[in-house]
């Protein structure tokens, strides 16, 4: 979309982060806003659920950045979101994250300097490599501060080093197999492998958590009730439980969306929060020159996940304020395998819950690619316990005997995949790898008059990425120079 839309009709598809992010910026804006959900509940990825009395996390189990003056604070504010009514920091006892490996373990701290010193003390070979890590660390959080990061005005980040695959800059001043594996961290946090992950999308979430990390304070419902309530609070319409069978165009130019009900929803502009090679669906063939639709429906997935949500007795084990990751390099540093724990209250008095997150490949599961959640078969179900099993008992190794453990709910990447639309189940969609960072940009400029994306940002990923996606949106929408003009950071 290169040009402003001409009318204040705007219909989102999707009612995640994503799209109710870009409902409530777009209300601000006094555009008239339907967001459209094809399930009976909204908030996509960012709701939880409740199973046995506990609410079981789904795609926010942590985030960085959400202080005050920091980018997603700020963006928090200009929608009206309380972060102190929905997130609790973390860090108090000087640990965000602990590492473990099988011959180090590394304890995440809070802030640059500290995160500098700790590796200096665990690695003090690698004086050349964490030079340059910690220089364009500091340079990237910066520039993450200023207003062009958050107003999309340009690339704040013209440095080409900056695109160079992070693997490649350790390889170039030899880093150690251990100060490999540690910087490898936050590429395990958005599915890019270290040798082909950006050095900018590295540093970026790396210096989100060190600026500050959070978690909610209490469930992934009642940040979405949050969400809803401020944009129907605007004025916005929100449709559940109807999703969007076709985007309508005339001359090449949208003009609304067909439901699945058969209602015709006008529209002087459409923003799909939805995955792209989804949103090629609900377009005619022709709308797009074919070489597009290569690009899109050639992009490479992250990994899928499978998530295990798990009671255990509360007094016995209490909240751990800190995330633990248990984790296996090989000799060069490369991480092979890893499972992410988080033991929360459940602030239900006798159970606490101990989520419990591995990779798991879409293709383990090609076996059930063509049936529906709910309704997979015996088979299916006892492959999940088995794998919940064994992961159950290998979180001993970490929390000991678990007392009282009763395994809530199991879900895989055909569950992302059925309740999001994610075409392989990825928590975090297309990959921005270095290979095709090229591709995923040009997400950000749909060749189609008065269509967009959301939750599809080329600079960051996560909820951060979510969100900048959805300002980006909004940007195009109302043209460049209304929206700096109206969106006012300040906080």
């Amino acid at each position: 979309m290169k040009n402003p839309a001409e009318g204040k009709n705007i219909v989102i598809i999707g009612s995640g982060i994503g799209g109710l992010s870009a409902g409530i910026i777009l209300s601000l804006l006094n555009c008239r806003v339907t967001v459209v959900e094809k399930n009976p509940l909204p908030g996509g990825l960012m709701r939880s659920y409740r199973r046995s009395g506990l609410d079981c996390p789904v795609g926010v189990h942590y985030v960085g950045a959400l202080g005050k003056k920091e980018p997603l604070g700020k963006m928090f504010h200009v929608l009206g979101i309380p972060v102190d009514e929905l997130f609790i920091p973390m860090g108090q006892e000087g640990i965000i994250d602990r590492y473990i490996f099988d011959d180090l373990i590394f304890d995440l701290p809070t802030g640059i300097d500290a995160m500098e010193t700790k590796l200096q003390n665990a690695f003090p070979n690698d004086t050349a490599a964490l030079n340059i890590v910690m220089k364009n660390l500091r340079d990237i959080s910066l520039r993450m501060m200023e207003p062009s990061f958050l107003l999309n005005q340009g690339d704040p980040f013209q440095n080409m080093d900056f695109y160079q695959p992070m693997g490649e800059l350790l390889d170039n001043y030899q880093a150690s197999a251990g100060f490999r594996a540690i910087l490898s961290m936050p590429c395990q946090l958005i599915g890019v492998p270290l040798d082909d992950c950006p050095v900018i999308f590295h540093h970026i979430v790396l210096a989100s958590y060190l600026f500050s990390s959070w978690k909610l304070k209490e469930n992934g419902r009642k940040m979405t009730d949050f969400f809803v309530r401020r944009f129907q609070e605007l004025g916005g319409i929100l449709i559940l439980n109807n999703g969007v069978k076709k985007i309508s165009l005339v001359a090449g130019k949208v003009t609304g969306v067909m439901l699945e009900s058969g209602t015709d929803l006008p529209a002087d502009a459409v923003v799909a929060a939805i995955h792209p090679k989804i949103l090629l669906k609900l377009l005619d063939e022709n709308t797009l020159r074919d070489s597009y639709r290569r690009r899109i429906l050639g992009l490479k997935e992250t990994e899928g996940v499978i998530a295990v949500n798990v009671s255990v007795n509360a007094k016995v084990h209490p909240e751990i304020n800190h995330n633990i990751y248990r984790l296996h390099k090989d000799e060069n540093g490369v991480i092979k395998d890893g499972v992410f724990y988080q033991l929360r209250s459940a602030n239900c008095g006798e159970s606490n819950l101990l989520s419990i997150i591995t990779k798991s490949l879409y293709n383990e599961w090609s076996r059930w690619e063509n049936t529906a959640s709910g309704r997979r078969g015996c088979d299916y179900e006892e492959k999940k316990m088995s794998i919940a099993k064994a992961l159950l008992q290998k979180a001993e190794e970490i929390f000991g005997n678990l007392k009282d453990a009763q395994i809530l709910d199991v879900y895989t990447p055909l569950t992302v995949r059925d309740y999001v639309n994610s075409p392989e189940g990825s928590c975090y969609g297309a990959m921005r790898s270095s290979r095709q960072l090229l591709k995923v940009v040009s997400l950000n400029n749909i060749p189609v008059p008065g269509l967009c994306l959301a939750g599809q940002n080329a600079m960051a990923p996560g909820v951060m990425g979510c969100i900048l996606g959805s300002f980006n949106a909004a940007r195009q929408i109302i043209g460049d120079k209304r929206f700096v003009q109206e969106i006012k950071w300040d906080t």
